[in-house]
């Protein structure tokens, strides 16, 4: 099972960004000449570049159903995103309660431990006091 976190849900939305940007840019950005240039491409020519062809050979239909399939998944990219902002909203909530509970845990355990030693200091103060009088302790 992969736990999937807001880190990779942002990538995810940042890759179907730029896939939709690409694909709404084809057309025009595309439609200029593209030149190889040893392991690079440029749309400038380049000396021994060689022209290559990179129109979409796709049909206008296809173009638009996978535009209509980018936009549906960058909206579920978008609710999962959401519902993981949420759940980690409601973890933390949850941590910063159990937090709270176990400080007020401890406190009230450091208290009726301070009572205890207050009294058993004031147990033997009296012991002693009776000791010193001459009155046995009972």
């Amino acid at each position: 099972m992969m736990i999937i976190t807001g880190f990779h849900l942002a990538r995810m939305a940042l890759l179907l960004l730029l896939f939709a940007w690409m694909l709404q840019q084809g057309g025009a950005a595309f439609a200029q000449s593209v030149y190889r240039c040893g392991s690079t491409y440029s749309h400038a020519p380049c000396p021994q570049g060689k022209p290559v062809d990179v129109a979409d050979p796709r049909e206008p239909a296809q173009v638009e159903q996978a535009r209509a399939q980018t936009a549906r998944d960058q909206r579920l990219a978008d609710q999962l995103h959401r519902e993981n902002a949420e759940r980690e909203a409601a973890r933390r909530k949850a941590l910063k309660q159990e937090a709270l509970q176990a400080r007020k845990h401890a406190l009230a355990q450091q208290r009726a431990w301070l009572r205890q030693e207050r009294a058993r200091k004031a147990a033997r103060k009296h012991d002693t006091r009776k000791a010193v009088s001459g009155i046995p302790a009972s």
